[in-house]
């Protein structure tokens, strides 16, 4: 496959397949009560949310670091878009434990600034670390 595919690739599937795994434990492990009413809807509909999300980064991320990641062997280029794709469903994780704790949901200004713009602007210093731990 080409480079231009296979790096947001690198970076959706593992964010992806976080994302899914910490719904799976959301709603079958923890979800108690009136909550429980339908799980597996539950996680069809946060299924279809996840892969829009694991979209929307790979599309945002992917072209702010690829020029990053371009001077890395290939083994360390692939570690560090899994490793960024990883790190963005945790933040993601992250964002959305703090948001049940607030008193009132953050307007969707906030919302977009915090889940879409953070990431693009933090993933290439992220990048840059990880492949100094990696390369050396």
């Amino acid at each position: 496959m080409h480079r231009w595919l296979i790096s947001p690739l690198l970076v959706a599937g593992p964010c992806l397949l976080a994302l899914l795994a910490y719904d799976a434990v959301a709603i079958f492990l923890l979800g108690r009560g009136e909550n429980r009413l339908a799980p597996m809807h539950d996680w069809a509909g946060g299924a279809l949310q996840d892969l829009g999300l694991a979209v929307v980064y790979a599309m945002t991320v992917t072209p702010r670091v690829i020029n990053v990641v371009a001077g890395f062997p290939q083994v360390t280029r692939r570690l560090c878009l899994i490793m960024l794709g990883l790190g963005i469903a945790w933040y993601d994780v992250l964002c959305a434990a703090a948001t049940r704790v607030l008193a009132e949901p953050p307007g969707l200004a906030l919302s977009l600034v915090v889940l879409f713009v953070v990431p693009v602007i933090l993933a290439p210093g992220y990048v840059r670390w990880l492949g100094s731990k990696l390369s050396a």
